[in-house]
């Protein structure tokens, strides 16, 4: 997955309060999840993570300039729920 609609996604699923690493299972590699989010977290975009042994424990919120970037960005919504529609259509998947 695009590197921007990663982002994106892990922001809009902390948005509806869900966890990245278990709504995207199988669908990205957590690796890269865990990389997205520290990039988000870094810049500002998540707040009050909590990290240990190079893991999220507990997920943060979607700070004021995450929601930004989210209205900014929401262009790649279109994606993300093209791409959630084509998961729940394959039952196999995921």
């Amino acid at each position: 997955m695009d590197k921007n609609k990663l982002r994106y996604a892990i922001l809009k699923l902390r948005d509806e309060k869900k966890n990245p690493f278990i709504e995207l299972k199988g669908q990205v590699p957590e690796e890269d999840i865990l990389e997205q989010t520290k990039f988000l977290s870094r810049n500002g975009l998540l707040e009050s993570m909590v990290w240990a042994d190079n893991t999220v424990h507990i997920w943060g919120s979607v700070s004021l300039e995450g929601e930004k970037y989210l209205v900014e960005n929401s262009g790649l919504a279109k994606a993300y729920a093209l791409a959630k529609e084509v998961k729940n259509w394959i039952p196999f998947w995921g």
